[in-house]
């Protein structure tokens, strides 16, 4: 049996491609879920089709997401009181051949000592992803370094990556991170409503890193108003909304318009009708990839390397490259990413063949 252990709604989009190829071959798992992300997860389930959780972990901070660092440490209690009371059952029933868990959040790690305290090989997808910078992502880079000396099997999107594991057994080549299928299976089951909309371009900074820079963030949204050649949607989440929304309306910023977050299928469509983006998501640098779009990640570094040298910069949030970004970014667009390789069937592929995956 397969059960995927995950908590945000990033971890669910690039995990879902994986659970419907599972499905389409009628192998059975299972998906347990902590709930870091608890509404906008919730909602995400049900978009992307997913059935409802085998087992609920945790449900956030008291049903609420995690916003501050007190709250993440009363589920990380949460987490570790389930994982005490269901110990004994987990490895005397054995309901997990392989944990499967993804990416570079708390959940991931967490995840990961629940595997390896059940005693259940833990296979990692998007492995090996590496900026060389403790501190930038923070804790993420943390994260996969843990989750790096603890799975059994890595899912490497690149060469790249794969290198970065050098030494370890059971590195597999995935030829692409899984958000490409998720991209593709969007594209592929919902119609396009973006085509009569006025140029425009997407702005996404919501990380914890970014947000909780007060200066930083009014300094940022200032250059892209006074900069950009089009007008911006600024996507805003729970954990964003509110220092956004207020610099928007505090300094008169009429080129700027909060926009809600889309479910993943309209999401796809907007960001590939998008004359540019803005980012501080590795997710939406991937996607963004996928289309050619030009791309500013506004971060001090990425462990990505997606569209990094061609149609995307990182700006070390330095205003002056997030300005020459927005002048020169229509000479960096690049064509669609029309690469054959799916990185989901190369990850069930291989489980199937470890002998992880039976069909019902």
């Amino acid at each position: 049996m397969i059960v995927f252990i995950y908590g945000t709604t990033a971890e669910a989009i690039k995990l879902a491609p994986i659970m419907r190829r599972l499905d389409d071959r009628g192998i059975p798992y299972r998906h347990w879920v902590t709930f870091q992300h608890t509404d906008a997860l919730r909602v995400a389930l049900r978009e992307l089709g997913l059935r409802e959780p085998d087992a609920i972990i945790a449900n956030g901070w008291r049903g609420k997401p995690l916003k501050k660092p007190i709250q993440m440490v009363g589920w990380m209690a949460g987490v570790a009181g389930w994982t005490l009371k269901h110990l004994g059952a987990l490895r005397r029933a054995r309901r997990a051949d392989v944990v499967v868990v993804h990416g570079d959040t708390m959940t991931t790690v967490l995840g990961t000592l629940i595997g390896r305290v059940a005693g259940v090989p833990v296979a990692h997808v998007e492995a090996g992803l590496r900026s060389g910078h403790w501190r930038h992502p923070f804790p993420e880079e943390l994260d996969r370094r843990i989750v790096g000396r603890l799975a059994r099997i890595h899912y490497a999107p690149t060469a790249e990556t794969a290198a970065n594991l050098a030494g370890r057994a059971n590195v597999v080549v995935t030829h692409g991170n899984t958000v490409k299928d998720a991209v593709r299976d969007s594209l592929a089951a919902s119609p396009d409503s973006t085509a009569l909309s006025e140029p425009y371009g997407l702005v996404l900074l919501h990380r914890f890193e970014f947000i909780s820079q007060p200066t930083l963030v009014q300094e940022t949204l200032q250059t892209l108003n006074d900069a950009s050649p089009v007008p911006l949607r600024v996507v805003v989440d729970s954990y964003s909304r509110d220092m956004i929304e207020q610099t928007i309306a505090r300094r008169r910023l009429d080129r700027l318009t909060p926009s809600p977050k889309q479910e993943h299928a309209a999401f796809v469509h907007t960001l590939r009708a998008a004359r540019l983006v803005v980012t501080d998501s590795g997710g939406v640098q991937e996607e963004a990839a996928v289309f050619g779009t030009p791309t500013l990640i506004h971060r001090m570094a990425t462990e990505r390397s997606e569209g990094l040298g061609s149609t995307a910069v990182l700006s070390k949030w330095d205003q002056s490259i997030v300005r020459s970004f927005l002048k020169e970014a229509e000479q960096m667009r690049g064509s669609d990413d029309d690469q054959a390789a799916s990185p989901s069937d190369i990850v069930v592929d291989d489980l199937i063949t470890r002998g992880y995956a039976s069909k019902n």
